[in-house]
């Protein structure tokens, strides 16, 4: 934010002021973890305790990588002014080893990397210009700001706006599976707001298979769409530190790494 020239402790009094009057912002990843548990929503985003129970893994760092080869591929002309070779060394520069469980397994992944690299660079040519990657888009909704992260938006011929988002960790997909995405579809919400008047669609890419669908919103379903985030933030807005959520067994706690956090709060609540 920009300094204010009257002395340094008016400048700290706007900063807390602005500090204050900051909306709440919700995201696709948000909104989904608190409908999949809203206890989980509260220890992740509002007492932040989750963070001691994160772990890297490597599905997250390969994922990452590949994200911002991608990205800085893009950046750089993409392919009118990039070769296959200079995509592939970009897997090199921006290459982390956090959450490999030994080299060998960072070592496979780089290889397998590359081999992804290289057959997306052979089949993503299109007519298309590339706008932009890896952009927060934001939306203003009154009570909260709507943001989301676009991996990278396209222009076809035609003048449609195509939001494309990668999938590192599938290897299929269907139109009817990105018409169902929350996310995909806040997307489309997103650019259409910041682009309006424009035909927008959203495509999912996987780039192990190199398989891609695209589905597109439709007026009334826009429309729908709001009217459910806006309901949604309602319930995310009025949780609190202070919010009692009990654990309750759910399809999520499965795989969620916060499961002693609920069990413990179970056993207190027995005693």
């Amino acid at each position: 934010m920009p300094g204010l020239p009257f002395g340094s402790r008016l400048a700290g009094m706007g900063r807390k002021r602005q500090a204050r009057a900051r909306k709440p912002q919700i995201s696709p990843t948000k909104i989904r973890v608190f409908l999949e548990c809203p206890l989980m929503y509260k220890l992740v985003y509002i007492t932040k305790s989750a963070s001691f129970y994160y772990t890297p893994n490597a599905g997250d760092s390969f994922g990452g990588t590949l994200h911002r080869a991608i990205h800085d591929f893009y950046a750089a002309g993409g392919h009118s002014t990039q070769t296959a070779e200079e995509l592939v060394e970009r897997l090199q520069s921006t290459w982390t080893s956090t959450g490999y469980s030994s080299l060998q397994e960072e070592s496979a992944h780089q290889e397998f990397g590359a081999r992804l690299l290289e057959e997306y660079y052979a089949n993503s040519r299109s007519g298309s210009i590339t706008l932009f990657t890896e952009r927060q888009l934001r939306e203003d909704m009154g009570e909260f700001v709507l943001i989301g992260r676009i991996d990278r938006l396209d222009e076809r011929p035609d003048g449609t706006l195509e939001i494309i988002d990668y999938k590192t960790g599938r290897g299929s997909v269907t139109e009817e599976e990105v018409a169902r995405d929350l996310a995909m579809s806040i997307y489309q919400l997103l650019a259409r707001r910041k682009y309006p008047g424009r035909q927008v669609i959203a495509t999912i890419h996987c780039l192990r298979t190199g398989i891609s669908a695209s589905a597109y919103l439709t007026d009334p379903q826009t429309v729908e769409l709001e009217q459910f985030i806006r309901e949604v933030a309602a319930g995310m807005l009025a949780i609190t530190e202070d919010t009692d959520i009990l654990p309750e067994r759910k399809p999520a706690c499965d795989t969620c790494k916060l499961s002693r956090i609920c069990e413990r709060a179970a056993m207190s609540d027995e005693r």
